[in-house]
């Protein structure tokens, strides 16, 4: 899609481009992870080719697979047998999302090079500026987006439901 603003004073022309097998970027950053179980990679590998085939029922027996090898990844083989909503509800007491802003506590405490950074007291390059950019980027997704996204796709999926 090509949106041309004409309240703009530049004679830019800005391009979005929708990517329909950013899907796949996804797999690919799961294959490089070496904590991520290959029973999940698989599973999610075969979903993708079927909701791609349009193939309905394989989709959802195989999502269902996704979010079983999820599950089991964070809570262990006790959970075997006990029910998805049951399994999510435990899910909070073995992941820490918290950990990732901890850690970012840590590296932000005042009088660290990257407080410093932060504060103008210290020089950085473009490459720092490259992953202080991915930094703020991963945040605004960790915290809005991502939450935002779920919430909606549960709606969605509530609605198409009832």
């Amino acid at each position: 899609m090509i949106l041309n603003q004409a309240e703009q004073s530049s004679d830019e022309t800005i391009l979005y481009i929708y990517d329909p097998n950013s899907a796949k970027e996804l797999l690919t950053q799961l294959e490089k992870i070496k904590e991520v179980p290959g029973d999940l990679t698989r599973a999610y590998r075969s979903a993708l080719n079927v909701s791609y085939s349009k193939d309905t029922i394989a989709t959802a027996v195989m999502s269902k697979r996704v979010l079983e090898s999820i599950l089991k990844n964070f809570l262990g083989e006790e959970v075997k047998g006990q029910n998805l909503s049951k399994q999510f509800e435990q899910l909070p007491e073995h992941v820490d999302l918290a950990r990732p802003l901890q850690s970012l506590s840590q590296l932000a405490q005042p009088g660290s090079a990257f407080y410093q950074m932060l504060d103008l007291e210290k020089d950085i390059d473009q490459e720092m500026a490259s992953l202080l950019m991915e930094l703020l980027e991963s945040l605004i997704e960790y915290l809005f987006v991502l939450p935002n996204k779920i919430e909606l796709l549960q709606q969605k999926l509530n609605q198409k439901l009832h």
